[in-house]
């Protein structure tokens, strides 16, 4: 990918970016331990949640990570990314809505409070998040997300913009999600090689 945008996102602060459709954005951890938290103006967690689960089992399904070739929709059931490649120990969740800041006693901003500043929308309007770098398992009862997860310098995930979209990434404030330890993210935007 030969990048428009290069940005490093320190832990705590978000960043917001509008990408045109086929464009990619890239979030890589360059120091292997910060995690975070991706979304874009729109976004529906629960109907990406279920279109893919038709798409995949031919039924709703509701518990699962966004793997490559998964696709994420919008309120209305347009997909607006495309989940490209994935690297690493942890998996890519849809099921969490981020943190915010009346969960931290010191009152930071949560990763809801830092995506909706960067998308100039007020936290109520956030209907959707994709948590990256987290593990999770599932069993036949019950969805367990933020287990141990490994995080190696470089490790990344890759989303395509199937339209014109503006999303944020944060670098998540919490310090107590096993495996993660607060660094920078990089983001890079541009074309697909």
């Amino acid at each position: 990918m030969t990048a428009a945008t290069d940005v490093t996102v320190a832990s705590g602060t978000g960043y917001g970016v509008d990408l045109a459709a086929g464009e990619q954005i890239r979030i890589s951890t360059p120091d292997g331990g910060q995690g975070g938290d991706f979304s874009f103006l729109g976004f529906d967690q629960a109907l990406s949640r279920n279109i893919n689960g038709w798409e995949r089992f031919g039924r709703p399904w509701l518990i699962f990570s966004a793997d490559p070739g998964t696709r994420l929709y919008d309120g209305e059931g347009e997909p607006v990314f495309e989940v490209g490649e994935c690297t690493g120990d942890g998996r890519n969740d849809i099921m969490y809505p981020g943190c915010w800041s009346e969960l931290y006693e010191d009152g930071r901003p949560g990763c809801r409070d830092l995506i909706a500043d960067a998308l100039g929308i007020a936290r109520a309007e956030i209907t959707g998040m994709l948590s990256f770098f987290v593990n999770a398992t599932v069993d036949t009862t019950a969805y367990r997300g933020l287990q141990e997860v490994r995080i190696e310098p470089g490790d990344h995930i890759t989303l395509l913009a199937l339209r014109d979209v503006r999303a944020a990434v944060s670098a998540c404030p919490d310090s107590e999600i096993p495996g993660w330890r607060p660094g920078d993210l990089r983001v890079e935007v541009g074309r697909p090689s």
